[in-house]
């Protein structure tokens, strides 16, 4: 368990947004914690790539005139979450 005292103004601003959002203060407070910390390791993960990485590049004009752009011929995108 962790206690936090925060200063008014931002326990003002936590009662706002989790008023705003119907949330109660923990579910806002443990949400905002749990994507800051997967933020965290994502960031961690990309550097361990990059660092890992060979330093090769491929233009994005050669992906596009390799792959398509992701439109038909009307522009539409082909991708179906779109």
């Amino acid at each position: 368990m962790i206690t936090l005292d925060l200063p008014k103004e931002l326990e003002n601003l936590l009662d706002r947004f989790a008023k705003d959002l119907g949330v109660s203060k923990e579910e806002f407070v443990l949400q905002a914690i749990r994507e800051r910390v997967e933020d965290l390791e994502d960031l961690a993960t990309a550097e361990a790539a990059l660092a890992k990485d060979g330093g090769e590049r491929i233009p994005l004009a050669d992906i596009i005139a390799e792959f398509g752009d992701g439109t038909d011929e009307n522009g539409n995108s082909l991708h179906a979450a779109e």
